[in-house]
């Protein structure tokens, strides 16, 4: 004991042989840390940042839209049910919303069985997405509801849509609210009712593609015919053309492409010069005299 009290005090009085003794311990702890972390390098220095996604997973083409004028409403005078209008509104539901909400409106419609969720029963006051009121009904009608089998209905007039929702209201709706004046006029800001809309037409991108490719391939297949009739000729300009082409295809393309030629002697002598040989035609055209030029052009005349 006294012996372990005189060394605690050697100790003491000379603290460098402390660390003398625990230096060993100390550089064993470093080497070993060294070690791990040469041996996990890939993993530490590894990217860890979450990668950045698109926002969206599905790209979805344009919907064919047909070009229309939609007339203006007073929606201030509208918004008070006639009979007229309710008329009207039990006509298009008739059309378009039985087979989903069935003609008492509980939505039990045959379409509904396959559906889920199931269309509205406006008979029941609870759960509805948007509301029962005018406005609400009007903002489901022209923008659907996402993730269900109600789709926009936005191709009816903003008459039709608020007949509509005078017929749906008036006929299954319990005690249907009541939209404020207020409420009423931001329905006509955000859709513009008293304004009328211009609606341009609309057409998927692969739609008008494929269009362009099937007029491309009939004007093609016409301008090969050309070739053939051609190289069947014996008249003077078939012969001057297939002297000063060397793709007639091409030739026959450059042509096609404008009209303007047609009326102007001097456009058509532009054409083949300034866009030789890229254009189908080639050098000997610089051969012609004046009369082999009047021949060609108009013989290419003839053909377009």
């Amino acid at each position: 004991m006294i012996d372990l009290k005189k060394k605690y005090e050697k100790f003491k009085s000379e603290p460098g042989r402390i660390f003398g003794l625990v230096y060993p311990y100390i550089l064993v702890v470093m080497v070993a840390a060294g070690l791990y972390y040469i041996s996990n390098l890939n993993e530490i220095a590894r990217q860890t940042v979450n990668p950045a996604l698109p926002d969206t997973t599905k790209q979805e083409d344009l919907k064919i839209v047909e070009p229309r004028t939609i007339p203006p409403v007073n929606i201030l005078e509208i918004s008070k049910p006639t009979d007229e209008l309710i008329a009207k509104g039990k006509e298009t539901f008739t059309t378009v919303c039985t087979s989903c909400h069935g003609e008492d409106g509980k939505g039990d419609g045959p379409a509904s069985t396959a559906l889920n969720p199931k269309p509205r029963n406006f008979i029941n006051k609870e759960g509805w997405k948007n509301g029962p009121k005018l406005s609400q009904i009007y903002q489901t009608l022209e923008e659907g509801i996402p993730g269900s089998g109600m789709i926009s209905y936005n191709y009816l007039t903003p008459l039709e849509r608020i007949a509509l929702a005078h017929y749906i209201r008036q006929t299954f709706v319990p005690d249907p609210p009541t939209d404020t004046e207020n409420e009423l006029l931001a329905l006509d800001q955000t859709y513009s009712l008293s304004n009328g809309k211009e609606i341009s037409a609309q057409i998927p991108v692969q739609s008008a593609i494929n269009i362009i490719i099937k007029e491309s391939d009939s004007q093609i297949q016409n301008l090969i015919s050309k070739v053939s009739e051609i190289n069947g000729s014996d008249e003077t300009g078939a012969k001057i053309f297939k002297l000063v082409t060397s793709n007639e295809l091409k030739a026959l393309v450059t042509l096609n492409s404008g009209a303007a030629w047609k009326q102007d002697y001097q456009k058509f002598a532009d054409i083949i010069i300034y866009n030789m040989p890229e254009n189908g035609f080639n050098e000997n055209i610089f051969k012609l005299s004046g009369n082999e030029w009047d021949a060609l052009y108009k013989y290419m005349n003839s053909y377009f």
